[in-house]
């Protein structure tokens, strides 16, 4: 199985570009690139090889965590390939995780071919996968972030919407805010409580 190639991109077009190494060529659909590489420039990408019956392709991601967040994404039912790649082509991938974790509906809808349904199924099958994905890739800089568990946040959740909060102020509360590694669930819910309460 293929995970890793690295050569010159001599084909591109919509999306779909050959890569030659060794006077061989890839040929790969791109996902999750910010910038598309051009012919001529040498690229360096994470393969996915999705195998079926009828087919293989060969799906390039320009970081190790994009495949990773793909390889999560495909898990959800009615979520193949395609859609997979549909998402990570439309949307950054931290605009993506936050509208799961805040179950914005709304922000989901922008993606094309994503309706109502599909964005609720997305919503209850990637929450609790996209915790830890989130804490380990877009926070590692902030070491009692990471230490939230998905227990607590969901303690931490519960508490608060039975007080008449929202789920989506809560997220952002959580996002926000320093929490020491050291401190009870008790004691980061009266925080996340004062920081809620000042914003109000």
């Amino acid at each position: 199985m293929i995970g890793y190639l690295a050569g010159e991109v001599i084909y591109l077009e919509a999306g779909t570009a050959i890569i030659e190494i060794n006077g061989v060529g890839y040929e790969v659909e791109l996902a999750g690139f910010k910038t598309m590489p051009v012919p001529g420039s040498e690229i360096e990408v994470h393969i996915y090889t999705y195998v079926r019956e009828d087919a293989l392709k060969l799906f390039a991601f320009p970081e190790r965590e994009a495949k990773e967040l793909f390889e999560i994404l495909i898990t959800v039912n009615g979520i193949g390939p395609s859609a997979g790649l549909n998402i990570l082509n439309t949307m950054p991938a931290e605009r993506f995780i936050a509208a799961i974790m805040e179950k914005n509906e709304l922000v989901l809808k922008e993606i094309s071919g994503i309706g109502p349904k599909t964005a609720q199924r997305l919503i209850l099958e990637l929450e609790s996968k996209l915790v830890d994905f989130h804490a380990d890739h877009f926070t590692a800089g902030n070491s009692a972030q990471l230490e939230i568990t998905a227990q607590e946040r969901q303690d931490i959740i519960d508490a608060l919407t039975a007080l008449g909060y929202q789920i989506t102020e809560i997220n952002k509360a959580l996002r926000e805010l320093d929490l020491t590694a050291e401190a009870a669930v008790s004691e980061k819910i009266r925080l996340v409580l004062s920081y809620l309460g000042k914003e109000r």
